[in-house]
């Protein structure tokens, strides 16, 4: 498993999400400012599983990565991956938090991602 960086510093987390109220685009295959080089999205399941589906490239047809996250448990994703999810279940809950390394943040001249 994907480990985040021991230095990296928590900057945001999103809201608790279930098929209704996570943002549409998540489930589509996408490469968002949240997997930018030095952030590491960290996603949660509370409840249900979420499929995370990894891909090579922007246009590549089939996933090179699937994971499995279980209620009760989470997975990191690297940065700069195209990617995407899917809610295994009607009632799954999940939130995201994002971890970004310092030297991204001394970088960027801001405090959080």
């Amino acid at each position: 498993m994907l480990r985040i960086p021991q230095h990296s510093i928590h900057t945001r987390s999103t809201p608790f999400w279930n098929k209704e109220t996570a943002p549409p685009g998540i489930f589509k295959r996408h490469l968002d400012t949240g997997t930018r080089p030095g952030v590491y999205p960290r996603l949660s399941v509370m409840q249900g599983a979420v499929r995370y589906l990894g891909y090579a490239d922007e246009t590549s047809p089939d996933p090179d990565t699937t994971l499995i996250i279980e209620s009760g448990h989470f997975a990191v994703f690297p940065p700069e991956r195209w990617h995407h999810i899917e809610l295994m279940s009607d009632d799954t809950l999940f939130n995201i938090d994002f971890f970004v390394e310092p030297e991204v943040l001394k970088f960027a001249g801001r405090s959080h991602a």
